[in-house]
């Protein structure tokens, strides 16, 4: 199973930012590998809460349903998410510091194309783990 974890520091308020990262319907704002991410239900943000994502690694496009399993509000949001041969766990995580936050972001998933598996194991998943900390960072500063 590829994973990838990268911790990163925001000049921003942890709650504040917990928030913005814990609502997946914004994926596609901070994760360049997303082209679209929706939330799929209304009310109050938490455990079973729901989304919808399309993105893309490589030439392969994919869709997912992603579900909060855990939610810690202002700390921690643990999703799962399923669809087309693909499962995938996110983990965030938020730390207030002196001047803002530290957000540690871990990343994993499987599948059933070993091709794929092959292809971003190692080297290449860190390397997607770093491009989409620095759009976090980016769409977080912007």
């Amino acid at each position: 199973m590829p994973q990838t974890t990268e911790t990163i520091t925001i000049a921003r308020p942890a709650d504040e930012v917990f928030d913005l990262l814990a609502d997946f319907g914004n994926l596609a704002e901070w994760d360049p590998m997303f082209e679209e991410s929706r939330r799929l239900d209304d009310g109050p943000l938490g455990v079973g809460s729901r989304f919808h994502v399309v993105g893309s690694m490589g030439p392969s496009s994919f869709e997912l349903d992603m579900e909060i399993v855990e939610h810690d509000p202002g700390r921690h949001v643990s999703l799962r998410g399923t669809g087309d041969g693909l499962s995938t766990r996110e983990d965030i995580s938020v730390a207030p510091t002196d001047d803002g936050c530290e957000v540690t972001y871990d990343s994993a998933f499987e599948t059933d194309k070993s091709d794929l598996v092959d292809a971003m194991a190692g080297p290449a998943f860190t390397a997607l783990g770093k491009r989409t900390m620095a759009g976090m960072r980016q769409w977080l500063e912007g």
